[in-house]
């Protein structure tokens, strides 16, 4: 029977590029109808007849839908890709700002932005499992929305849902790396475990040559490249430093200073520069809507985010037993954490479901700072979703960049007035 994949944030920037994939690989899905779901319907209209007009142009078997009721978009569906964005750019802004002013790096997933985004999603996350358990009851979760790792805990431990996450970070990493050594078509070949945005790697070659050693001999020529970025030349660093390659978000661990005073010196957020440049992506898609044959030069994400999320979605659909590196139940593949922590790390995907594979363990000089942030995420999944404004605080504190309950308590007392119409009228 074809499947049902109800997509919700089936407007956003990055929807097209998924309708994309699915199209490059529609033999693996004969049928299958996607469900575009979003609260914005001026985006949604577009984006479905953008997805509508490259299917045809196609010619391939797939079907496609769009709603704005998250129930219709869910009901019948065999699977639920969630890639939505909670409060939009301008709450972004916010997570990205109100940190700065108290020297404490602002960021979508990292510290306290982290954790007011997840403040928003959460609620929404809830809403989608219910509706889940009572119109799609067996669907599986593939869950893209940030901030991934809480989500996960969310999800795994107040609900019988099956979920598996993902996030396209570590290959955008490969992407940038290799532009910085000036090999954009070399093979690389990179297996990263620990947590989502905070992995070390466990194996990293380029061209069959150890990846660090490739790094080693190339660093003065990365350092003096004015077209590599600041947060690149940090991981070549830190590769060197630890001998493996980490998560280019761990900058904002090892680095703390230096991306905190990067980031109050920038004119403008990142959620500024994404604002600014939407229009542009949209203008592109009704150009494209008006064309014989559509033809993306111009998504959100490039072909990561689709190809990811579409590799594990056939994956699942076909029960054909791949492997992809998911952020899921540790379940004891990585022994230095507890069995029901949500990590990052290579899994067998069969039988609608995904077992992590087994994993040496990380060395301690960099699996302390891991610990912390484990601990940390299960928390504030616990406060948020039980909407306990005391939990927030102490979940808050305990995060690594902050580690103090008066600053927890200001930014709280700050942020949640300003979001206060993202969140449920009864959470808080």
């Amino acid at each position: 029977m074809a499947a049902k994949i109800a997509i919700i944030g089936g407007g956003s920037a990055y929807a097209p590029g998924l309708i994309n994939a699915f199209i490059q690989n529609a033999r693996s899905f004969p049928g299958a109808e996607l469900a575009l779901m979003d609260i914005t319907a001026s985006e949604l209209e577009i984006v479905h007849a953008l997805g509508a007009k490259m299917i045809q142009a196609s010619n391939v078997d797939l079907a496609i839908s769009a709603t704005q009721s998250q129930q219709e978009a869910i009901c019948g569906a065999d699977y639920v890709l969630t890639t939505f964005r909670q409060g939009g750019f301008e709450a972004r802004h916010q997570d990205e700002t109100i940190p700065l002013k108290y020297d404490v790096i602002g960021q979508e997933t990292i510290g306290p932005g982290g954790f007011f985004f997840a403040m928003r999603t959460l609620p929404v996350i809830k809403m989608i499992i219910a509706d889940i358990q009572e119109f799609a009851p067996g669907a599986v979760l593939v869950n893209y929305t940030n901030p991934t790792q809480i989500v996960g805990e969310a999800v795994t431990h107040f609900s019988d849902v099956s979920c598996i996450s993902i996030c396209d970070q570590s290959k955008e990493d490969q992407r940038n790396i290799l532009h910085a050594l000036g090999m954009p078509g070399a093979t690389v070949r990179l297996e990263s475990i620990g947590l989502n945005h905070a992995t070390w790697s466990t194996v990293f070659e380029i061209d069959n040559q150890d990846g660090i050693d490739v790094i080693r001999r190339n660093i003065e020529s990365i350092l003096a490249r004015g077209d590599v970025t600041a947060r690149v030349k940090r991981q070549c660093l830190l590769g060197l430093e630890y001998e493996r390659l980490p998560n280019s978000y761990m900058q904002y661990y090892y680095y703390l200073r230096e991306t905190v005073s990067e980031a109050k010196s920038a004119p403008r957020s990142r959620a500024q520069e994404i604002l600014a440049a939407l229009p542009g992506y949209y203008q592109h898609f009704r150009e494209q809507i008006a064309a014989d044959c559509p033809h993306l030069t111009h998504v959100r994400g490039g072909s990561l985010f689709g190809d990811m999320a579409v590799d594990v979605l056939r994956s699942l659909v076909n029960n054909d037993y791949s492997f992809h590196t998911l952020n899921i139940p540790n379940r004891g593949a990585l022994a230095q954490f507890a069995p029901d922590r949500i990590v990052e790390v290579p899994a067998l995907v069969a039988n609608q479901n995904a077992t992590p594979l087994v994993q040496a363990s990380l060395p301690q000089e960099v699996v302390g700072l891991l610990h912390m942030l484990a601990e940390y995420q299960w928390l504030a999944a616990d406060a948020i979703w039980n909407g306990d404004r005391k939990a927030l605080i102490k979940a808050l504190a305990a995060n690594p960049l902050i580690l103090s309950i008066s600053l927890a308590e200001k930014m709280l007392e700050e942020v949640i007035p300003l979001q206060r119409p993202y969140f449920p009228a009864d959470w808080l």
